[in-house]
């Protein structure tokens, strides 16, 4: 009995060690994100320890967040390469686990470090990885966020009405989700965008509805920064009082705060407006204030540099110093160890010797080897070319051939059909009979032009991808399915086997989507930029178990196959009941 009682005490000081281990998880991922928000020197020290913790416990979502944060902080420290050192370790980890919203922040931190640093189209691809992921989960917020980011990135490439595009979906997922903070980011973008077209008006009713949300949320660092964007709205309105009363607002909080970089930059404003102003008692005040604050930061910084140099100093003085004393130790080793060294050197020799003649003939027969591969690869590329043109001229021909051919045969039947019945004079159950003729063979001539503009469609012939798939989607919609469509960036014709590549997979999406799916909408997307084609469809149909993509059906296999012939990507998510999301990309540089 005693036994059992000292069991029973052992296992709940382990539950209760075991709980107590969690909550310090949980206190540690706030002061964690404390250290992250205030720039803290301690921030460091807490995501590693939140790192190693949510490791021990197997806490995967603790274990991103750790790793996401600090791939930021290296990122913004300049230390762009150990930033995606640290991310991409992460999300190796968590791709051996189902996805959840911090693997979709993941991905949009990973694609922030690669959007600044030129690398577009990975970018691209890591932000659309995200946003399927947050579409997969539901999650409103996440998604909100990924197209702020994508309205960002077109900003950037100076295609401000996409960016606008991006903005204003990014404001209606904030609002569906209530998330205030978005909404003002959302909305302090908008203004951005207005302010670069110089309607100040606009972006200055943006900005104080965005200022609206953010004293609701009562966040002082936030707020400061909507003041100050006011205030810099009225500067450039040359309404200098109004700007000025914002600056005062900035400058309360501030001090309140300690943000003595957004003080600076005020202190900056306010010289700049006075100067403008020819008040130069005023402007001369505010900058020597800036100056002085700008100095105290510098001075602050390089001390604890100075600190920092003279660590690192004394302790490789020490390191030297055991340096020393082991080469002391190590010569000494190797003076005994020399004439038992020679005797083999020798023989090494002779079997470098070996090993190099052994080398050269491998290097030599792998380089043939290669080389046979290379050949191998390009004769299979021009062959898959090959199948793939004679496939799109096939159908052309056959098109043809149906529509000028079997086509107009049917059409001269139908004249002299109607024709007949217009001349003759016959009874009714003849009548009924010869309706019954015209009405099938009107019927066959109807279908075979189907059959001939699915296989070779005009619009894409003529005028190009953007009109056909316009057209595809207008005979595609209807009361059962609502097929909406965006098409950016196609002012101009392009490769015409790419067009023929992205015609057919949105064919087949939408042909899959109808068979398949049930569902009742279905979003298509075409944006065409310096980075290449990118396409997203999106239905809210019924999904599908993703682990039937290892037995890819035809369709399927007919649109990896063709995306990948042109250095494509296709990204596929879907899951039972909550629709499918497929995203492509096709370089075309």
């Amino acid at each position: 009995m005693l036994r059992k009682v000292f069991c029973i005490l052992f296992i709940c000081c382990l539950q209760r060690g075991f709980a107590q281990e969690q909550n310090n998880l949980g206190h540690l991922l706030t002061a964690m994100q404390n250290a992250y928000d205030s720039n803290s020197d301690s921030f460091e020290y807490y995501a590693n320890t939140v790192y190693a913790m949510a490791v021990k416990q197997g806490n995967i979502d603790a274990e991103i967040k750790a790793s996401k944060y600090l791939g930021i902080k290296y990122y913004l420290n300049g230390q762009a390469d150990t930033a995606v050192k640290v991310l991409l370790e992460a999300a190796r980890d968590a791709a051996k686990y189902p996805a959840t919203i911090q693997s979709a922040y993941l991905d949009y931190a990973i694609a922030q470090v690669y959007g600044t640093n030129k690398y577009g189209g990975i970018s691209k691809q890591y932000l659309t990885k995200g946003m399927g992921i947050a579409l997969m989960l539901k999650d409103d917020t996440a998604l909100a966020d990924g197209y702020n980011r994508l309205g960002i990135m077109y900003e950037r490439g100076a295609s401000f009405d996409s960016a606008m595009y991006f903005y204003q979906q990014a404001l209606h997922y904030n609002d569906k989700a209530n998330f205030l903070l978005g909404k003002a980011y959302s909305l302090e973008n908008i203004a951005g965008l207005y302010a670069r077209k110089n309607d100040l008006r606009k972006a200055l009713r943006y900005q104080e509805e965005a200022l609206g949300y953010k004293m609701r949320v009562g966040k002082k660092i936030d707020i400061a920064m909507a003041y100050i964007n006011v205030a810099e709205t009225y500067d450039s309105l040359k309404q200098y009082d109004s700007a000025i009363n914002y600056i005062g607002k900035t400058l309360s909080i501030t001090a309140e705060i300690d943000y003595k970089d957004l003080t600076k930059y005020a202190y900056q404003l306010l010289a700049t407006i006075y100067e403008g102003r020819r008040d130069h008692v005023r402007a001369l005040l505010y900058y020597k204030k800036f100056t002085a604050l700008n100095d105290s930061i510098y001075n602050e910084t390089k001390t604890k540099q100075l600190a920092e140099v003279n660590a690192k100093y004394e302790t490789e003085k020490k390191e030297e110093q055991i340096r020393g004393l082991a080469q002391q130790t190590t010569i000494q080793q190797m003076q005994l160890k020399q004439r038992s060294f020679l005797l083999f050197i020798v023989i090494g020799l002779f079997v470098a010797s070996g090993i190099i003649v052994y080398l050269v003939y491998n290097w030599r027969k792998l380089k043939a080897q290669s080389a046979r591969q290379v050949e191998i690869n390009r004769q299979q590329s021009e062959i898959a070319r090959e199948v793939f043109n004679a496939e799109e001229n096939e159908r052309k021909r056959i098109a043809a051939d149906l529509h000028d051919g079997v086509g107009q045969l049917l059409s001269a039947a139908l004249l002299n059909l109607n024709n007949y019945f217009t001349t003759r004079s016959i009874n009714k159950q003849t009548d009924v009979q010869a309706g019954q003729i015209a009405s099938l063979m009107a019927e066959s001539y109807d279908e075979l032009r189907s059959i001939s503009h699915q296989m070779m469609p005009n619009a894409l012939l003529k005028t190009g991808l953007a009109a056909a798939v316009e057209e595809l989607a207008l005979k595609t919609s209807n009361d059962v399915l609502a097929v909406n469509l965006e098409i950016t960036g196609f002012d101009e014709r392009i490769n015409p086997e790419i067009e023929s590549v992205i015609y057919r997979v949105i064919q087949e999406s939408i042909s899959n989507v109808i068979k398949h799916a049930k569902a009742k909408k279905m979003d298509v997307q075409i944006l065409k930029d310096e980075d290449g084609i990118s396409v997203t469809i999106e239905d809210n149909g019924k999904g599908f178990d993703m682990t039937r993509l290892k037995n890819k059906g035809m369709g399927l296999k007919n649109i990896y196959s063709r995306v990948q012939f042109h250095n494509g990507t296709v990204d596929i998510i879907s899951d039972a009941g909550k629709g499918t999301f497929i995203a492509i990309h096709i370089p075309t540089a």
